[in-house]
């Protein structure tokens, strides 16, 4: 089959990387597999495509509202779908779920898929929402199935009319997960060598980590506020900020201002993620939105406690008084982390309740899998009949 799939930024986050798995899963499959991503792009991201995949930065694509360059992004799309002649389009994220559907419309593209990683009319502000929900409203006509990356997504969709239930689709976010579960701490001497010691000193730190973008959605600033009560409380503790983005100048601010320095260390974009995670006493998200973070299950991969702000289908990793807590705001993070800080038995119970969960769906295996049983459905319903035989990849689809 002939895939394209768009993507608004290509970059190193949750979508993208699942973007990322999909393409190179699809090529390694023998189909005929191509990229297009906006102006916000990644070298790093980028040279992990598999070398099949063929990529193509539209400039005009970009996150903002801009309707210059939304309506020029359409036209790029299409020129791009026609030329193409695909027989199926996937689509990720809210901005070229939407350019990248029309134009899939208006070049005739059979066959329309989007993935459902995050909803943009959720936790937003009332016209927001009520424009956000109108514009997926119009779409749903236009799409043949929808992928959701948690059955929480699929929920919120189907209670607002977006879809049906026969035409979504719940296949969870692949990644290695044996590289997560198999990780080995980082070592005291390369935590000297990562980043300053803190006031306690690495040997005595109780580490807490948060794995995210440094974008406002994710309100690390607001938890900062937060973590100086946990502080005083708790001198030892050290929370660790993984990631980056355009708040990190914000954010190395905030931590200064709050007199945070000694108990704060922002680590930047980790490689070696799934060793910091195995270092962690336990792991926090204080995101205002999203779908099913891939971080989350990356927290529960690496066994780790998790205290998470309530997202839509995050309660099948992140159970109360089992895997971990979930609130219902940022401020009500700060009685289960000084739970976890004061009470090691609790630690050793909520690991005990993580080692239960399955997440073997979580598998980049899995994921492609999945996708190549609806992409095979898709395609001998509106184009013609294939035969996959899925004990022998290498005979697929031939």
């Amino acid at each position: 089959m002939k895939i394209v799939h768009i993507i608004t930024r290509f970059i190193r986050g949750g979508a993208d990387e699942n973007t990322l798995y999909s393409c190179n899963g699809q090529a390694a499959l023998g189909h005929d597999v191509y990229l297009l991503y906006g102006r916000e792009n990644h070298v790093d991201i980028l040279n992990r495509l598999h070398p099949d995949v063929k990529p193509i930065c539209v400039q005009s694509l970009v996150r903002q509202i801009s309707p210059l360059n939304d309506f020029r992004a359409l036209l790029d799309i299409h020129f791009h779908l026609s030329r193409i002649s695909p027989d199926i389009v996937h689509t990720h994220t809210s901005k070229a779920g939407f350019v990248g559907r029309v134009a899939a419309k208006t070049s005739r593209s059979p066959i329309i898929i989007h993935g459902v990683h995050i909803l943009p009319f959720l936790n937003v502000k009332p016209l927001q929402k009520l424009a956000y929900l109108a514009c997926e409203k119009i779409l749903s006509p236009l799409t043949d199935a929808f992928v959701d990356v948690s059955a929480g997504m699929k929920k919120e969709c189907l209670a607002k009319q977006i879809g049906k239930d026969n035409n979504h689709f719940v296949i969870p976010s692949g990644m290695d997960v044996n590289l997560f579960r198999n990780a080995k701490p980082i070592t005291l001497t390369e935590l000297k060598n990562a980043a300053p010691e803190p006031v306690m000193g690495w040997a005595n730190a109780r580490l807490i980590l948060m794995v995210a973008a440094f974008e406002e959605r994710k309100r690390q600033l607001e938890f900062l506020e937060v973590f100086v009560r946990i502080v005083r409380a708790n001198p030892e503790a050290c929370l660790v900020l993984a990631g980056s983005g355009p708040l990190e100048s914000a954010i190395a601010t905030k931590i200064e201002t709050l007199g945070l320095t000694g108990h704060v260390r922002i680590i930047g974009f980790r490689s070696d993620i799934a060793r910091w995670i195995k270092t962690a006493q336990f792991c926090i998200l204080s995101s205002e939105r999203e779908g099913l973070p891939r971080v989350v299950v990356q927290y529960a991969l690496g066994g780790k406690p998790i205290i998470a702000t309530d997202l839509p289908g995050i309660d099948f990793i992140v159970q109360n008084n089992v895997t971990g807590y979930r609130v219902k705001s940022v401020a009500e993070m700060e009685a289960p982390i000084h739970h976890l800080l004061n009470d090691s038995g609790a630690s050793m119970q909520l690991e005990t309740g993580i080692s239960n969960v399955d997440l073997s769906p979580w598998s980049i295996s899995h994921m492609n899998e999945k996708l190549e049983e609806l992409y095979v459905s898709l395609w001998s319903r509106k184009i013609g009949i294939r035969r996959m035989d899925f004990r022998n990849p290498a005979t697929a689809l031939k």
